[in-house]
């Protein structure tokens, strides 16, 4: 058990992206306990419904799977109550019946008209008290059995963090691609430069700025007094900005430029990490 913990660890840690981890996992723990076929669903608070991808075997392509969180589905009520549910044959209405009146049989597999299910276990994935997914199994030879329950009881706290670790990590993606359509849809030029006065972003109408004479790629860590010298001389306005933790507003010429200290915070310690260079410049 302590050796399959491991190895599902490392599985998981190599690819947090959501689609891949979903089936990585599955996957695992489908082979591990002896199954045909297996689910992990992530819970949508917002909409309250439980949403994975499964293979399609004809295709081998993924399908997006989505069930409502109500008693009237297995995995729902699985969400709803916190308990594993051991069923031997999902068919069978006096068993659902037992479990509770109002459930029914409501499955991502109906969708792969190969596969036809008789047995199920489903297990709710919870961190903190708070529901993040639930995991089913389907048709073992002979049912799953009270170890499978206890196996996956103990899987539980793992497969918890990895849904925690890759719902923040699609958030951050979520917000570093709303941050980058904001940035290209701005009028004025941006560069975000480390203290080192070296490029580590820049928006489109920076690049438009410089006369398309780059891409992106080619000005990151790229030294923006190299890439423009006339700053050079207002490299004392820059580290103004660093040593007092204030924006500056430089007047040049043509283009006004308004230097903004972007602070990181770590261990209570507050730390200007980068500086935001706003360029305003003519159009047309």
């Amino acid at each position: 058990m302590e050796d399959f913990i491991y190895q599902l660890a490392k599985e998981i840690l190599s690819d947090l992206r959501l689609d891949k981890m979903l089936i990585n996992i599955s996957e695992k723990i489908k082979n591990y306990i002896g199954a045909e076929r297996a689910s992990l669903f992530i819970y949508d608070q917002e909409h309250n419904t439980l949403n994975s991808v499964v293979i399609l075997a004809d295709s081998k392509t993924l399908k997006n799977v989505q069930i409502p969180v109500t008693k009237e589905s297995i995995a729902g009520y699985t969400a709803i109550s916190g308990k594993i549910l051991n069923i031997k044959n999902v068919h069978d209405f006096d068993e659902l019946y037992r479990i509770d009146r109002q459930l029914r049989y409501h499955s991502p597999w109906l969708y792969i008209p190969e596969v036809k299910t008789e047995s199920m276990i489903s297990v709710p994935i919870t961190k903190d008290g708070k529901i993040l997914g639930v995991f089913q199994a389907i048709n073992k030879k002979g049912g799953f059995t009270k170890e499978d329950e206890k196996k996956l009881k103990k899987l539980v706290p793992l497969i918890a963090i990895a849904l925690d670790r890759a719902l923040s990590l699609n958030q951050l993606e979520m917000l570093r691609s709303i941050e980058r359509t904001i940035l290209d849809n701005v009028m004025e030029g941006i560069a975000l430069i480390d203290l080192n006065f070296r490029i580590k972003e820049v928006n489109s109408s920076f690049i438009e700025m410089l006369g398309f004479r780059f891409s992106e790629n080619e000005l990151k860590n790229r030294n923006i007094f190299e890439l423009i010298p006339s700053l050079k001389y207002y490299e004392k306005n820059f580290n103004f900005v660093i040593d007092n933790n204030i924006s500056e507003e430089i007047p040049m010429e043509i283009i006004r430029i308004k230097v903004i200290p972007i602070n990181w915070e770590c261990l209570h310690r507050k730390d200007i990490k980068y500086l935001a260079l706003i360029f305003n410049f003519p159009r047309g």
